[in-house]
């Protein structure tokens, strides 16, 4: 072979060469563009709320007969849980040995199930920003209009019922804070004057406690939640004045 055929192949050995670099550039570019694409698709890392049961879309409402509380077709908790029973049957002194054996419908109301349903209501719920969570006020045709206040966590397995107040007149479930964080309710009133209470949403902490003396046949005045000025700031009124409380 001459020195010319030589030079010839060498030049399309190389030409090859650099055709091949450039096809493989252009396929490795290929592929980064689509790993860039695909970092820009935000993905929800595993956790144990949406593991064990994904956050809900459907927000809950109270059954037009306010005997449940439902969401998107689903009955989510009823006046009549066994809970529920519980706490009026040792709690709310409604089924204490005296008051069975001298109130004639009282027996019935704490030892049937079907009858304590049907005298028993949801007066009102609240429901957190995220729907994970519902505040819920319970009235019966027994004692009305005395009430009990509590929170329910619909996708929990356990402590899904927490009650919060004693059952007596003035208690209610008020608003949760702006992020759901906190909430308040209203309790332990005397001759209609009552205190206000403020929790976190989920270990049910004290935040701060509003017209609470030591005993509540001690206060002078009725405290009135107004509005949130953030998670951990409300106004309110203590008698006819305004006050703003942080905490």
């Amino acid at each position: 072979m001459n020195q010319k055929g030589f030079t010839n192949i060498l030049l399309i050995i190389l030409t090859i060469i650099i055709i091949g670099g450039i096809i493989g550039g252009i396929a490795g570019s290929s592929v980064s563009f689509q790993g860039s694409e695909s970092a820009l698709i935000t993905t929800t890392p595993p956790t144990s709320d949406n593991l064990n049961g994904a956050q809900p879309t459907v927000i809950p409402t109270l059954s037009e007969d306010r005997k449940s509380i439902v969401a998107d077709g689903k009955i989510l908790l009823v006046v009549d849980n066994d809970s529920i029973i519980n706490f009026f049957k040792t709690k709310s002194q409604l089924c204490d040995e005296y008051n069975i054996t001298t109130t004639p419908d009282r027996k019935m109301f704490c030892e049937n199930k079907e009858a304590f349903g049907s005298m028993t209501r949801f007066t009102s719920i609240v429901v957190s920003p995220d729907k994970m969570k519902v505040g819920f006020t319970i009235e019966s045709d027994t004692l009305s209009p005395d009430k009990v206040v509590g929170i329910f966590y619909p996708s929990r397995t356990t402590n899904k019922i927490n009650f919060l107040t004693n059952y007596y007149l003035g208690n209610k479930f008020i608003s949760f804070s702006p992020s759901g964080i906190n909430f308040v309710y209203q309790g332990n009133c005397w001759e209609g004057m009552c205190g206000l209470f403020i929790k976190n949403s989920e270990t049910l902490a004290k935040k701060v406690n509003l017209n609470n003396p030591e005993y509540a046949d001690f206060k002078s005045e009725n405290s009135e939640f107004v509005r949130w000025v953030s998670d951990t700031e409300v106004v309110y009124k203590l008698g006819e004045e305004l006050k703003q409380e942080s905490f």
